[in-house]
């Protein structure tokens, strides 16, 4: 018979696996959404499953949970966007037609006028479906928590795609996905409510003796035991100027993603001794390239002046699709900033002369008895004609900085009180460099 893992949006069963966690579904949670608690056995989910043997038995619940905005995020992260479900909808469902036109032009597949009516039916219906018509047909699915095959005579609902994914009684197996599950889930999740639970339920796998160590353990053993697609396990890497940027881009993102730090890793300047400037980070890149490095990486430069010039002396370098090179993003609020001119003080657009990550730290961590900390004027590129800016008291600025993270670490409440704009805007970046 077998035992089966299985993933649900709120009761609803979206994806089941026999005799195995898939690692790829497992790979949008992580290590501490694992959940357990005992229960009885006819409390499990079983809208697919009657499961009534020995319901009043007790067991050890192990599941992994949690909401479909943090998956939906997740997901986005690791390239599962809805433009990659439409193409991945569009390809599954074309080698589906495919398939079925040979089954017609075989005779000795198909031998018989029903075979033919059937073979028939489904070839028009994939042919006039759309992503949206089976978006549509998946929510009154889920909606009405219909969980068998319909009868062919009297078909469960009026919508032709309903009657088709419910077919074969495992959920939305039906639904064209190429393959990969994740793209069912990301789909199906643009139907859930953002809070919505989402559970991956291993007890089964766990309590049959598949995996021989704690619960705990499995998650690492599952991922680790993938060697072919790095998008399992291995995170993003993340390389920037210093090590300041480092502490402030992760603290920042434990805040405010939580659910998001777990994909990146950072390269800590501080740690490794290596010096911390533009043309360091590009020697770095240079490194990462010469060692044919898999993991994908992400090199974050400051919205400057140096940077500018450090990123042409890769003009050279042939770079791999693996790494991304980036500036910290335009900030409104840097386009009429203090600056110190020769006149004194005046304000202009900084954007690609001073923009180094303190700037993004927020109005009122760059405001020192009550003005704006104003930008010194350092030195003068002749190759760009660009002068490059610093602010003039960066240290305050850190930690001011530091000091807020600290509060809002032990006290979560206090985050709406300080500006996240611009280092919420240079996140949100970093979480789409490798969708664009």
């Amino acid at each position: 018979m077998g035992s089966y893992c299985e993933l649900y949006i709120s009761k609803f069963p979206i994806a089941t696996t026999k005799n195995e966690v898939d690692p790829f579904l497992l790979s949008v949670f992580q290590p501490e959404d694992l959940v357990e608690f005992d229960r009885k056995v006819g409390d499990r989910f079983k809208l697919l499953y009657g499961r009534d043997d020995e319901a009043e038995e007790t067991e050890r619940a192990i599941q992994y949970v949690s909401t479909a905005k943090n998956l939906k995020d997740r997901l986005n992260v690791i390239g599962f966007t809805m433009n990659r479900v439409e193409e991945a909808f569009e390809n599954s469902k074309e080698e589906s037609v495919e398939r079925l036109k040979e089954w017609l032009a075989d005779p000795n597949f198909n031998s018989s006028e029903s075979m033919t009516n059937r073979l028939n039916t489904e070839l028009e219906l994939l042919n006039n479906s759309s992503l949206s018509d089976f978006l549509e047909a998946s929510k009154e699915i889920i909606e009405n928590e219909y969980g068998f095959s319909p009868d062919e005579k009297t078909p469960i609902s009026k919508n032709p795609v309903v009657n088709y994914l419910l077919e074969e009684r495992y959920g939305l197996d039906k639904f064209p996905y190429d393959y990969d599950q994740r793209t069912l889930l990301r789909a199906i999740l643009e139907l859930a409510k953002p809070d919505e639970k989402v559970t991956y339920d291993i007890t089964e796998l766990v309590e049959a003796g598949y995996y021989e160590d704690e619960p705990e353990s499995v998650y690492d053993e599952v991922i680790e035991a993938v060697t072919y697609d790095y998008e399992i396990g291995d995170k993003f890497l993340i390389l920037t100027e210093g090590s300041s940027d480092i502490q402030i881009l992760k603290n920042s993102l434990e805040l405010l993603y939580p659910h998001l730090a777990g994909y990146y890793s950072f390269m800590d300047f501080g740690i490794s001794n290596a010096s911390g400037s533009a043309s360091s980070l590009v020697a770095s890149i240079k490194s990462f390239v010469g060692a044919d490095i898999r993991n994908k990486i992400i090199a974050l430069f400051d919205n400057d002046t140096a940077a500018e010039s450090a990123i042409r002396g890769l003009s050279k370098t042939r770079i791999p699709e693996n790494i991304r090179i980036v500036q910290y993003p335009p900030f409104d609020f840097l386009e009429d900033y203090p600056t110190i001119g020769p006149t004194g003080i005046t304000t202009m657009n900084i954007n690609g002369l001073a923009g180094s990550i303190e700037m993004y730290l927020g109005e009122d961590t760059l405001t020192d008895k009550q003005k704006l900390i104003p930008i010194q004027w350092k030195g003068f590129d002749s190759a760009l004609k660009k002068y490059q800016g610093e602010i003039v008291d960066k240290a305050t600025v850190q930690k001011k900085f530091d000091k807020r993270i600290k509060a809002c670490k032990s006290n979560p409440e206090l985050m709406q009180n300080y500006d996240w704009t611009g280092i919420d805007q240079i996140l949100k970046m970093i979480f789409e460099v490798f969708n664009k």
